[in-house]
């Protein structure tokens, strides 16, 4: 075998042991925002229809920025994921908290387009949740319709995936807390 093989062959075997070494031994955590709490006595006559968002969030990849490099790079977490996309998880959260009805018996439709779902580190220890989404509600025998837009950010208590995860299952029940006082003041759905 001639040296230069010899070299290739070396360094492929020293790269494969390598790989089997640097291998993490932790599996891949996978994150929800834990059980939601049951729905409030009065409740509203909404069906919540499937939350849109753009394709970059149409996968289950926890995602992030590290806003005190590059604010516009998006990155994911290799070992932890969410259970669903972030738009399958809060309509889940929507319906289980602002108690959903069928279209056919619901006074409105509740109409979510997800804007931006990340965990922004503006340090390497300092990190934030943050959800934008735009909101429309559509009264089902009426002509009402009304929108809002929705800035939410909520500091992570861990600068990781478990602190963003966290945070996120706090900004999951913000934004029903904030919708529901939004469409009772509207009072058209009740």
């Amino acid at each position: 075998m001639n040296p230069i093989a010899r070299t290739l062959l070396l360094l492929a075997v020293l790269g494969l042991a390598a790989a089997c070494v640097s291998r993490p031994d932790d599996p891949v955590r996978t994150y929800d925002f834990g059980l939601a709490a049951a729905p409030e006595p009065a409740q509203l006559a909404i069906h919540v229809r499937e939350i849109e968002s753009p394709d970059w969030l149409e996968r289950p990849e926890m995602l992030y920025r590290l806003a005190y490099r590059d604010p516009r790079a998006l990155e994911p977490y290799s070992l932890s994921r969410w259970a669903g996309t972030p738009a399958s998880m809060l309509t889940l959260r929507l319906r289980q908290t602002l108690g959903h009805v069928e279209a056919r018996s619901a006074r409105c439709v509740l109409t979510l387009d997800l804007e931006e779902f990340s965990q922004v580190f503006d340090t390497e220890r300092s990190s934030r949740a943050v959800l934008h989404a735009r909101a429309s509600l559509r009264q089902t025998a009426g002509p009402q319709t009304d929108s809002t837009l929705l800035r939410l950010e909520h500091p992570a208590p861990t600068p990781d995936a478990a602190g963003g995860a966290a945070a996120f299952s706090a900004l999951a029940d913000e934004m029903t807390s904030q919708l529901r006082n939004w469409i009772a003041g509207l009072g058209y759905c009740q």
